[in-house]
């Protein structure tokens, strides 16, 4: 695993390979001596795991047409019922106890040499970078920005804070749903937002609170105005305005914060992600909500070969540098303005 191979910005390629070789690699080394006898256990496991999965499934599948033999032909067959319900239950036990026995040492070893070298890797960037932080947020709090859609159920996946070129930012997955119907007399849900969520600092000051809404047509517009405070601010880029609407406490701040320039910035980051991008400038700070279905800050670590990260931290220096084109584009860093 050759630093200088690694597909990364030109620009990082010398110094980053010097950070890998000082701090990654003697971590890397120490993983890789220890991976060896967990994956020999693994797979000495899996001997007796995997035929007992087979047997398990089989007896469960059995189970199961048991149960459909009592309620679609035998008129309700108790044994039957119960009987292959209880073996339906119990095979499943099984097979993931077995399951989990061959592999909980596996699970933990990966879980712990993901969260060690992701760090790691984010630290090269600065002191301020760190993963799944402590402390975080509620998704409640971020409600006051104002383009959270209505939810009945959100979680945060995973989280990265940081600081470039003066401008801290916390960007974190989210995942929103709504109640739709039930089910087994469960709640079935419906997600209605799935992507990225990004909290910025900026040096531009501001004390109002203004929204950049995604455009929806004539009478969806209108009833998006309706059911807030905020007043329509109407902006000479006609491009502009066929994409977004905008709301503000305060037309001169809003027209302050939205110049042509950024106006062509926001239509420029909502293309590079290929997604319908929506903001809110309040208390100081943007923040923005993202579509996306790609999941950041995600590892495909295989450690039954030999550990090899290559793939990881690519994956690591795109992200982030997704989020510094955000600041780049937007000049969040300019204290002349935006």
């Amino acid at each position: 695993m050759n630093p200088m191979e690694f597909n990364i910005p030109a620009e990082d390629k010398h110094s980053f390979a010097q950070y890998f070789q000082q701090h990654i690699a003697p971590k890397w080394r120490r993983y890789e001596a220890k991976r060896i006898p967990i994956v020999a256990k693994y797979q000495e496991r899996r001997k007796i795991s995997q035929p007992i999965s087979y047997i398990a499934i089989f007896s469960g599948l059995f189970g199961f047409a048991c149960m459909f033999y009592a309620l679609a032909i035998s008129n309700g067959d108790g044994f039957a019922l119960v009987g292959g319900l209880l073996l339906f239950i119990f095979a499943m036990i099984v097979t993931v106890a077995v399951n989990f026995w061959a592999g909980s040492e596996t699970f933990k070893f990966r879980d712990g040499v993901i969260k060690v070298i992701h760090q790691l890797v984010l630290g090269y960037f600065g002191e301020s970078f760190m993963l799944n932080p402590k402390n975080l947020p509620a998704l409640k709090e971020y409600e006051r920005y104002g383009i959270l859609p209505k939810y009945d159920r959100g979680f945060f996946q995973d989280s990265v804070k940081g600081e470039y070129k003066g401008i801290a930012f916390l960007v974190r997955e989210l995942n929103l749903s709504v109640a739709n119907g039930t089910e087994d007399n469960k709640t079935k849900y419906k997600t209605i937002f799935d992507g990225i969520v990004i909290e910025f600092d900026t040096f531009k000051k501001f004390v109002g609170e203004t929204q950049v809404r995604l455009d929806k047509g004539a009478i969806g517009n209108k009833y998006q105005a309706f059911k807030q405070d905020l007043s329509r601010v109407k902006l000479e880029d006609v491009n502009f305005e066929r994409q977004f609407e905008v709301y503000s406490s305060d037309q001169i701040e809003a027209r302050y914060l939205l110049t042509p320039t950024t106006m062509a910035r926001f239509q420029s980051l909502s293309s590079f992600y290929g997604s319908q991008l929506e903001a809110s400038f309040k208390e100081g700070k943007l923040f923005m909500k993202i579509p996306t279905k790609h999941n950041y800050f995600d590892s495909k670590l295989d450690i039954l070969k030999p550990l090899d990260f290559s793939y990881d931290i690519e994956q690591l220096f795109r992200e982030l540098h997704q989020i510094f084109a955000v600041i780049d584009a937007l000049k969040l860093d300019d204290k002349t303005g935006l």
